[in-house]
């Protein structure tokens, strides 16, 4: 009898995926429920636990019945249900909990997950049940085609908005920050506006454009990564309005970087004295920023609407940032040393302090 009831739950086991892919709905996200093991006893999961490899949940079959246990994650995971060893090195398991039961007949099931590192917003646990009146779905991230779209899309339409009031009060200077020509440009012509008001109104209105388009970017790539990347954990909705918020907020963040670095360079410019080239700096730096990142954000944008989901794609999407911020800092150096008396010696240790380091601590936040 135990070799059968083994037999038919491996079948159902196998099977149940496929006659549940059609339509769905969630009866209960089991996030709530989650307990680590502290202290000799059982306390509820906070994602501010630190670094926790095993989960704990209970499972009442009885009140679940006919329903179906979804686990899914990015990362590789091993189950246990009552102490025993379930199943190992998967990404996701469909458990009908009918099966469950006939196998492990217990009134409560104690069930354990085990990763590397558990992580609340790359580890899913979810009840399921057939819902036949309903449209087919998106199992895996229910959000991405439904309230993430909206939040893409609306979110271009406000890009291109403020861009075209940015755009409108200052013409000239928007076509010296959207040069693509002018940014390869070793020698570009003296304009002493552009290079001393780098704190004007007009500039720093920019400079919210820029990390607008800057979070924007980040928030559809974190929506698609893995989640061993930690930073992108702290980004992730399930609503349209939750995604508007963690936008603003992650633009916000940006925005303080941005104003961190003109006072950086300002503060650093005078400490070497070379006080003749920090506008330069900053304008072409923000000049880059706009250039690639508007190129970047576009082809990121057709790519989703596209319904391109590739987590490699944006991966890549995301290391180009690093190679970007490299990329920058040879560029400027040669900018800077047609403008300088200095020594080459001088001017490296200036851009070290400037760039080097900011590149560093922006590739431990962003790949960690």
């Amino acid at each position: 009898m135990r070799s059968t009831k083994s037999i038919l739950f491996v079948l159902s086991f196998l099977l149940t995926p496929l006659l549940w892919a059609q339509d769905y709905s969630i009866v209960k996200d089991l996030k709530t429920d989650w307990q680590i093991y502290k202290g000799e006893r059982y306390v509820p999961f906070k994602t501010n636990e630190g670094d926790i490899k095993t989960i704990y949940f209970s499972l009442e079959p009885s009140r679940f019945a006919g329903n179906m246990l979804r686990v899914v994650s990015n990362e590789p995971l091993t189950i246990f249900i009552n102490g025993q060893l379930f199943a190992t090195r998967n990404t996701r398991l469909d458990l009908p909990i009918d099966s469950l039961q006939q196998s492990f007949p217990s009134p409560v099931l104690q069930v354990g997950i085990h990763q590397e590192k558990i992580r609340a917003g790359g580890l899913q646990t979810l009840i399921l049940t057939r819902s036949p009146d309903l449209p087919k779905p998106n199992v895996e991230m229910p959000m991405r085609f439904s309230s993430f779209r909206d939040f893409v899309i609306v979110g271009m339409l406000i890009l291109v908005s403020v861009l075209i009031v940015v755009v409108q009060l200052n013409p000239k200077l928007a076509s010296d920050y959207f040069s693509i020509i002018k940014m390869f440009f070793m020698r570009e012509g003296e304009d002493s506006q552009n290079y001393s008001r780098i704190t004007s109104s007009i500039n720093i209105l920019f400079y919210v454009y820029c990390s607008l388009m800057i979070g924007y970017y980040l928030m559809i790539i974190f929506r698609f990564i893995p989640s061993h990347y930690v930073v992108a954990l702290g980004f992730q909705a399930d609503t349209f309005g939750g995604a508007m918020f963690l936008w603003i907020k992650l633009s916000a963040i940006i925005l303080t970087i941005v104003f961190l670095k003109v006072v950086l360079v300002y503060c650093l410019s005078i400490m070497f004295g070379l006080t003749e080239i920090a506008g330069i700096h900053i304008f072409n730096w923000i000049r880059l920023l706009l250039v690639v990142f508007g190129t970047l954000t576009i082809l990121l944008f057709l790519y989703f609407i596209l319904h391109g989901q590739n987590e490699n794609f944006h991966i890549v999407l995301l290391q180009i940032i690093s190679w970007l911020l490299v990329g920058w800092m040879f560029l400027i150096i040669l900018k800077l040393s047609k403008r300088m008396t200095h020594s080459m010696f001088h001017l490296f240790s200036y851009i070290c302090a400037t760039e080097l380091i900011p590149l560093l601590i922006t590739i431990k936040v962003l790949y960690n």
